[in-house]
């Protein structure tokens, strides 16, 4: 019997995802698209779903975006521990796991930034969008996917609208249907200017649009719509979003990025600067928290925003489109030259010659490895992003033949361990 792990996931063709762009008109307009998914293929989702929610357990930690509500009302850090507690079991589906756990009470869970969890997960959304972002290019700040796990009978976080710039494809996977109501932003400021509360919902549906769905559907919802979901039943959703920010958003990101990468921890306290008004001597001092290399100290504020905008488009392009990496391996592979390797599809290996003289930035699933550049480096990169099977001692034979093999195995290990390949014997 075909166990879940062995179900045949569907990738999305191009000319599916030509009829999405054509029927959102161009990602702007909501639609729902039927029968998507097979139903083997929702239970192996489920499935993965479950996983994550089992590593946040043992993790016991809300840093993720882990949030529970119960009968309507957010759960606080003492009854979350009673779900750490409680994790699903070896073979356990939702449905079994949900009525161990909460009986026979209303419950939702929100789990943010699902990629960096289940490699298998994230590597399927990544395989279905493959497609659409060939067409439409990558969102300026990447994706991540949201999950939603309950049997509330709508949305916790009742009549809201996501922030500019994100938009949505929700995967539905049952095992109950759902229907979301949406809003035109200027009609539901005009209903509550009449004096309707936002949270007097069934007063403002028969002003909303119907949108409902059911296991294997997906759902598309464009930024700046009000919207909530009701439902009957439990469902299990996988929500992909998309984040074009806004300048001043993504200038500021850029700002944090210079600051991450230069600015160090810094305690020393300054004196008070007695020099005259019309001096800046005193800047000097505090531009010493930032470690900013000789290559790059003379370029402009302006030049070093296109740098940080340079490593958050490779970063992006390396992880298919993520925004997030995934979670450090714990395993440390032992490579042997007969070992055979292949590069972990759609995840394609970034490089580029860095500005410190001499070096080479890699880019791996949105992690950055630096090392000296040499050509042979680059062709290993380039056999590996080729997408087939190669045996060890075949990419170390690209390797300067007058270096040790295990500088080989090294470089080897870090792309492992950033997953960016994986053994296939």
């Amino acid at each position: 019997m075909e166990t879940l792990q062995e179900i045949d996931v569907k990738k999305f063709s191009a000319e599916w995802w030509d009829n999405f762009l054509e029927v959102t008109q161009g990602q702007t307009k909501t639609a729902v698209f039927k029968n998507c998914m097979d139903k083997d293929e929702t239970a192996l989702l489920r499935s993965l779903v479950l996983d994550i929610l089992k590593e946040l357990c043992i993790l016991r930690t809300v840093k993720y975006g882990f949030r529970a509500y119960v009968n309507g009302r957010i759960i606080n850090t003492e009854e979350m521990g009673q779900i750490y507690d409680a994790p699903p079991l070896e073979g356990e589906d939702v449905e079994t796991w949900s009525a161990r756990v909460f009986g026979d009470k209303k419950f939702g869970m929100i789990i943010n930034l699902g990629e960096k969890f289940n490699l298998q997960l994230s590597t399927i959304i990544a395989l279905k969008a493959e497609h659409l972002f060939e067409r439409v290019g990558f969102p300026r700040d990447g994706v991540n996917f949201t999950l939603f796990i309950g049997n509330y009978d709508k949305t916790p976080l009742g009549i809201h609208k996501d922030p500019t710039g994100q938009n949505v494809i929700h995967f539905h996977l049952g095992p109950g249907p759902k229907t979301m109501y949406t809003w035109d932003k200027d009609l539901y400021a005009d209903l509550l200017s009449q004096g309707y509360k936002r949270e007097e919902v069934d007063s403002l549906l028969p002003y909303a649009t119907e949108f409902s769905f059911e296991e294997g559907d997906l759902y598309f919802m464009p930024e700046g719509e009000f919207h909530i979901g009701k439902q009957e039943g439990l469902s299990v959703a996988v929500t992909f979003w998309q984040y074009n920010l806004t300048k001043e958003k993504l200038a500021k990101k850029m700002q944090l990025v210079i600051h991450r990468q230069f600015l160090q921890k810094n305690e020393d306290i300054l004196a008070p600067d007695r020099s005259s008004l019309e001096s800046t001597d005193g800047i000097a001092e505090i531009l010493e928290a930032f470690t900013i290399p000789p290559e790059l100290s003379s370029l402009s504020y302006m030049d070093l925003m296109r740098e940080a905008y340079r490593e958050l488009r490779y970063s992006v392009a390396s992880n298919a489109g993520y925004r997030t990496s995934p979670l450090v391996g714990a395993e440390k592979p032992l490579f042997e030259l007969h070992d055979r390797v292949i590069r972990e599809a759609p995840f394609k290996i970034r490089y580029r010659k860095s500005e410190y003289s001499g070096k080479l930035h890699i880019y791996v699933r949105g992690v950055k490895i630096e090392f000296n550049d040499f050509e042979g480096i680059r062709s290993l990169i380039n056999k590996i992003n080729e997408g087939q099977e190669h045996s060890v001692s075949e990419l170390l034979s690209l390797l300067d033949p007058t270096w040790d093999k295990q500088i080989g195995l090294y470089i080897l290990k870090m792309i492992y361990g950033a997953h960016g390949i994986r053994k296939v014997n």
